[in-house]
């Protein structure tokens, strides 16, 4: 790569490493920097930034924890672009999601916006293949709940499976992300298997609704499954208190 003519410009407010690391982001995502490139030696990006090499070497390590550049050490070392990594984001988004203290109806309305659309897509683009999956996943998750297993991956996975046959690498991070978030108010309680029942019965109507190519009884089984289910996780909790 030609580094004669600079793309960098000296920063001038922010913290000093933030302006940077975000100048070098935004030239990732302009396509200036691609997967595989590396960039400028840490002395020469500290001349172009007019910066100390601290300030470089910090702002470097702040894209590394974004999942954008690897640093190498050694003879060969150096910060190199990383192609991008779903499971970064995927857990950006869980963090920020546990982090930011969201609400369990906060969660419900997420999944009822999200998981409608993403259903949509998966209904255009589902095949033979993915109700298959579909269908095996709600026979091992009902084989469980008989033997009083929770099937609580199961249960998550069956959601997971709807994201991939949606074939948007978007939506599976997105709902990979709330499946965490979920996951982490369902590992609190213990449902009884009344509940785990219904869980499975609504998800046999949203295969149904699906493998008969009925996109509204799909969109109304899903929504009522949502809605369910945070009511019952909502009680589950208020007993547990």
């Amino acid at each position: 790569m030609n580094t004669t003519a600079s793309p960098f410009v000296p920063f001038k407010n922010k913290r000093a490493f933030e302006e940077i690391a975000d100048q070098i982001r935004g030239l990732i995502y302009a396509g200036t920097f691609k997967p595989g490139d590396k960039l400028p030696p840490e002395r020469e990006l500290a001349s172009q930034f007019r910066a100390g090499r601290m300030v470089v070497r910090e702002a470097l390590r702040t894209l590394e924890q974004s999942g954008l550049v690897s640093v190498k050490q050694g003879s060969s070392g150096g910060a190199y672009i990383k192609q991008a990594d779903p499971e970064v984001i995927t857990r950006s988004i869980s963090d920020m999601i546990k982090v930011g203290g969201v609400s369990l109806k906060e969660l419900t309305e997420a999944r009822l916006g999200i998981e409608s659309v993403v259903l949509e897509f998966a209904f255009d683009r589902i095949t033979d293949e993915d109700l298959n999956s579909l269908h095996q996943n709600i026979v091992l998750t009902e084989e469980l709940v008989r033997q009083g297993a929770r099937a609580l991956e199961e249960n998550l996975n069956f959601h997971l499976l709807l994201a991939g046959f949606s074939r948007n690498t978007l939506f599976m991070m997105i709902t990979e992300s709330i499946m965490n978030s979920t996951r982490a108010f369902l590992e609190s309680i213990t449902p009884d298997t009344k509940y785990l029942k219904k869980i499975l019965s609504h998800h046999k109507e949203i295969y149904g609704a699906l493998k008969d190519k009925d996109l509204p009884a799909a969109r109304e089984a899903m929504k009522r499954h949502l809605l369910m289910a945070n009511q019952g996780t909502s009680e589950y909790i208020r007993k547990k208190i």
